[in-house]
């Protein structure tokens, strides 16, 4: 018996609604499958990166007991003591971490440059000067430098630079007129472009205060900021006589061969420190966390002075 076509159609149609009832619930548990598995991700990443900020934090905590005890045990600063050792890389439960301290009095304070009534300080910058010159980038870096710490709006002749410079950038800026508050400010400034910001930063600090120069944990090319006639040769005499122990007083040190008859600029050294970098690393499953801090050690303890959570390499 001959089934009517128009039975044919309604059977044919109710296929074709099943079939597409079928794939939109297939599409529909796809995607439910695959938001849950990324929320699951997001969940998982949330979760490891805040761990690796509280095993971050767990070594600030260490660093500032390590740099509070050292303060009790001595007042000289040298590379042999405990806290310029790096904390290897410690194995914790689904990741790594390390960690290490560097003195920040062992280079040149750029704020040092600007006096409290927001002008420059002349041996200051004349010392800038000389610390270009021994890395080879142009003096006129110190005019912009100058023109960015201190208050007035008048450009200094010959590299200078204020806001008239930095408006027809792109985009446009004002030059600060006050201390840096990071040296990675010092990229906005006339001259300083990335081949000179690399070499700057091996040896420039931004620090809230002025500060001597620790001739204990100084490089041999910081070192020769004592005299203009030091050579390279000489200045790493200097860091080879302190050895790992350092000099017990800033007199050990000007009393060595190497600075013997000379007319040293004496002013602003020092063999303590009281600011410090900590370079802490951590990674947590799927987070890499390197963390930025600068602390303080002063009479009443260490104390955090900023912090910064860096791009992951």
């Amino acid at each position: 018996m001959a089934v009517p076509s128009t039975a044919l159609r309604q059977g044919g149609v109710a296929l074709v609604t099943a079939l597409l009832v079928v794939a939109l619930a297939t599409v529909a548990a796809v995607r439910l499958a695959s938001r849950q598995a990324l929320d699951v991700r997001r969940s998982a990443s949330v979760l490891d990166r805040a761990q690796a900020l509280a095993y971050a934090e767990g070594i600030e905590a260490w660093a500032a007991r390590l740099l509070r005890r050292d303060q009790l045990d001595n007042e000289v600063d040298h590379l042999g003591e405990d806290w310029a050792k790096a904390l290897p890389p410690i194995t914790v439960p689904g990741g790594q971490l390390s960690g290490r301290l560097e003195d920040l009095q062992g280079r040149f304070n750029i704020n040092n440059l600007r006096t409290p009534d927001g002008g420059i300080d002349a041996h200051e910058l004349e010392r800038f000067r000389r610390l270009l010159t021994l890395l080879g980038l142009p003096v006129e870096i110190a005019d912009a430098v100058a023109d960015w710490l201190d208050a007035d709006l008048e450009a200094r002749a010959p590299g200078g630079a204020e806001d008239t410079e930095y408006l027809t950038r792109t985009p446009p800026y004002r030059a600060a007129n006050r201390p840096l508050a990071s040296l990675s400010e010092l990229r906005l400034v006339k001259g300083v472009d990335a081949a000179a910001w690399r070499k700057l930063a091996q040896v420039l600090t931004a620090l809230p205060e002025p500060t001597p120069i620790n001739v204990n944990t100084a490089s041999a090319t910081v070192l020769r900021l004592l005299d203009p006639t030091l050579t390279e040769a000489e200045a790493q005499g200097l860091v080879e006589a302190r050895g790992r122990k350092g000099f017990a007083s800033l007199q050990d040190f000007l009393a060595q061969e190497q600075l013997a008859g000379r007319r040293l600029d004496t002013a602003g050294w020092s063999v303590s420190s009281h600011y410090f970098l900590l370079r802490a690393d951590v990674r947590m499953g799927s987070a890499h966390l390197p963390l930025r801090a600068v602390l303080h050690r002063d009479e009443t303890g260490v104390h955090l002075v900023r912090q910064a959570q860096v791009a992951a390499p």
